[in-house]
């Protein structure tokens, strides 16, 4: 079993969820947030792989990675786009006062896990002047779909799960793990507990043990927040 958080996290919230995004093939419909989202993390990846360092470099990286669907009409696209474009404007001011060094940008890590393989992709790793390592996730506020915010929870989830990422395929030892909100230009930033591995480790292997025994029990506390409650034959919250 290959696992990434995407598959991690979503056999948490509902085995049954699972099997419908990624055994049935069922996907939500692209929706402006949501858009956005992959927007903005397309043109930071093509900015910072590029080693760019100017404001337009910024702003011509996202007019090339914008997404045009997800959107009822040109009025609407538009109004998204520059939403957007401020946004990264104010990402850029940001990093003006930036002290750190950047490691990698979008970096894959792929290791073993037991029987099981573990896949994920870090936004950014940036080593600090005093030496620490710190590990940072872009946030869009629109992780979820339909614009619901990913909850607090399950962003330090998948920051341990990138954590990990980083120190068994590159070497790196992380101590510090930052949520960069991008719309609100704030980053949250919290110490790192190697104490925490060993249990995230046999929590893995659980869920890819589970997925691979095909074990797809419906949890109905997530259905309010789930892009399929509308239809779902389980469903506590359709209306």
């Amino acid at each position: 079993m290959e696992l990434s958080f995407s598959r991690y996290r979503v056999y948490r919230e509902c085995p049954w969820k699972y099997k419908l995004q990624f055994v049935d093939r069922r996907r939500a419909p692209m929706d402006p947030p949501s858009s956005l989202g992959v927007s903005l993390h397309r043109a930071l990846e093509r900015f910072h792989r590029a080693h760019a360092t100017e404001r337009d470099d910024l702003l011509e990286a996202y007019e090339r990675e914008f997404l045009r669907s997800g959107f009822a009409d040109a009025a609407e696209r538009d109004r998204w786009f520059e939403k957007g474009r401020r946004i990264l404007e104010k990402y850029f001011e940001a990093e003006q006062s930036r002290r750190t060094e950047v490691l990698g940008n979008e970096r894959e890590f792929v290791y073993p896990l037991g029987r099981h393989t573990v896949r994920g992709m870090i936004d950014r790793i940036d080593k600090r002047p005093d030496g620490r390592i710190e590990v940072i996730d872009y946030k869009t506020r629109f992780e979820i779909g339909g614009g619901d915010p990913l909850p607090a929870e399950v962003s330090d989830l998948q920051l341990r799960f990138y954590a990990l990422g980083v120190k068994e395929c590159f070497g790196y030892a992380p101590a510090l793990l930052t949520i960069h909100y991008l719309a609100a230009g704030k980053t949250e930033t919290k110490e790192y507990d190697p104490e925490v591995e060993d249990e995230l480790k046999k929590d893995l292997v659980r869920v890819a043990d589970e997925i691979e025994r095909q074990r797809y029990p419906p949890e109905t506390s997530f259905c309010p927040r789930c892009v399929y409650r509308k239809d779902c034959a389980y469903s506590v919250a359709r209306d």
